[in-house]
């Protein structure tokens, strides 16, 4: 159970939970070995009852209270857990990532004070606040900064359209599968529920141009809406473009102040320089210290200048200095000798007018010493149905070299399996194809 993992990973020793998710809680706390004293209900609403033997969460407040500790000095900030996020999963089980109390101070300063908002900020947030995409702005700026916060107990496309409408909100941080949702209602093109957005930045997973121009046209005239790049590792953004500049090209836009980038080849060699592309290493005061008891990560993850290897491949333009993300390092599909990026696969998928959603992955253990390249589409409902895999092969071989090919297959999905934040999860896929192409070679008796 992946909330058991979570608990143990962190050495969780308290929780507080609303009443409706008891449910999974308990395996998860049994497993974890944490008592149920130490347990504590979250009912805040009217309706949120505390069943017998259950402890309420404003037992606490009956404990009194003491004086804030400062952090105003950089040894015990930097030194002082705030908290363990934990990392997307996306190749692997989550790992626990210690944030510090610098981190958090640092993300808000580069990210919002040097570049202020001319306005009041007000946010919804609609993507889970135990994710390093929204804890920083929720659990913090809105503390530092006054920024006004609404939160959604889980995503809801009419409510999310009528919520930012109604408390007029300003600012939109969102990931792709919100953005796609809200081109895709009807209702969201009949009335102007967008237009008091005057700024809105998409991350945790590539979004596509198209797709953000169409966004962008839905908010506050001139509003831009722009694409950033970070990780739990970083403690949210490393890479943004600053309030108001606009950008329709890709990018992610360019290092936070204070951030340090290098770029390094298959053997940890530096190759950094305009135009090359290579896995991008950061270093600087948004960079956690290192993951929580688990130092066989820090040695994968750490070199031993104190560099973070982020695991994406990435350039920088020389022109604009802006950065560009282009693939993950680990899921570049090697065929043949030629490396496939599985974003640009999945971008032209998506760009097929009865396709939703797609994901592209290697398949291993066919061929050796080379993989094929294999996409999960999801039909559009109605006119898609009808969709059929010859059909998707020729239109992907329009578009792209005859080594980019779908020689894997086409696999038609409902949808796409992905974390919290949006970003697909290619390992339950790629184990997913294994145990098919497992059974396949078994022996038939």
């Amino acid at each position: 159970m992946e909330l058991a993992h979570h608990f143990k990973a962190s050495q969780t020793r308290f929780v507080i939970a609303e009443p409706e998710l008891l449910g999974p809680l308990g395996a998860a706390l049994k497993e974890a070995k944490i008592p149920e004293t130490n347990l504590r209900i979250f009912n805040t609403q009217p309706d949120q009852k505390v069943a017998t033997g259950m402890r309420s969460w404003t037992d606490l407040l009956a404990a009194g209270e003491e004086d804030w500790v400062r952090f105003d000095d950089l040894k015990m900030s930097s030194e002082t857990t705030a908290a363990r996020l934990f990392s997307s999963g996306t190749t692997g089980l989550p790992k626990a990532v210690s944030i510090t109390h610098r981190n958090l101070i640092a993300q808000h300063h580069l990210v919002f004070e040097i570049h202020p908002r001319p306005h009041q900020v007000s946010r919804i947030v609609a993507i889970p606040i135990f994710h390093a995409a929204a804890a920083p702005s929720t659990h913090f700026s809105a503390l530092k900064a006054g920024h006004r916060i609404y939160m959604m107990r889980r995503f809801d496309l009419p409510l999310f359209l009528s919520t930012t409408q109604e408390y007029q909100i300003t600012d939109l941080a969102v990931v792709p599968p919100i953005v796609i949702a809200i081109l895709m209602t009807p209702i969201s093109h009949k009335q102007p529920w967008l237009k008091s957005i005057r700024a809105a930045s998409v991350g945790a997973a590539p979004l596509d141009k198209d797709a953000q121009a169409k966004f962008r046209a839905l908010m506050g005239d001139g509003a831009p809406c722009t694409q950033v790049w970070g990780m739990t590792e970083t403690c949210c953004i490393a890479t943004m473009f600053p309030y108001p500049e606009q950008d329709d090209t890709g990018s992610v836009g360019r290092l936070i102040p204070n951030l340090e980038a290098k770029l390094v080849d298959d053997a940890g060699n530096n190759i950094s320089a305009f135009g090359i592309r290579g896995e991008l290493c950061v270093r600087g005061p948004t960079v956690t210290p290192g993951y929580f008891n688990n130092p066989q990560a820090n040695a994968e993850s750490f070199d031993r200048d104190g560099w973070f290897h982020t695991g994406d491949i990435a350039y920088c333009d020389e022109a604009t200095k802006k950065w560009y993300i282009v693939d993950r390092k680990k899921e570049l599909i090697k065929v043949r000798g030629f490396q496939v990026a599985p974003p640009e696969l999945e971008a032209v998928l998506l760009a097929h007018p009865q396709i939703i959603d797609a994901a592209v992955i290697g398949l291993r253990g066919v061929l050796p010493d080379s993989e094929l390249p294999r996409a999960y589409v999801v039909r559009r409902p109605g006119s898609g149905d009808g969709l059929t895999e010859k059909e998707v092969q020729q239109y992907m071989g329009e578009r792209l070299a005859k080594y980019k090919a779908l020689t894997g297959g086409v696999k038609f999905v409902s949808a796409i399996p992905k974390n919290a934040s949006g970003k697909i999860l290619k390992r339950v896929l790629r184990e997913e194809s294994q145990k098919e192409i497992e059974a396949s070679m078994r022996p038939k008796l």
